[in-house]
């Protein structure tokens, strides 16, 4: 069975996502507060550590920054 990480799950496509993945195998679905593993951008060894952790055959990346007006003075 194919494993998909899915990451930005919190979001509009995200959600989507989890749900039409589904349907090809095992979604571990994250997002930035995830709490079993990381699933926060800001954090990049976290979410390496995730990836080497879980060993998906798929990542799915659907994170987004959704307040475009902040998304220049929010880096």
């Amino acid at each position: 069975m194919t494993h998909i990480l899915l990451l930005g799950s919190g979001g509009q496509v995200g959600w989507e996502l989890q749900r039409s993945l589904a349907v090809l195998g095992r979604v571990t679905a994250l997002d930035h507060d995830s709490t079993e593993h990381c699933g926060d951008f800001r954090n990049p060894e976290g979410v390496r550590e995730t990836v080497r952790a879980l060993r998906p055959d798929v990542i799915v990346n659907a994170a987004a920054h959704t307040a475009v007006d902040k998304a220049e003075g929010e880096p």
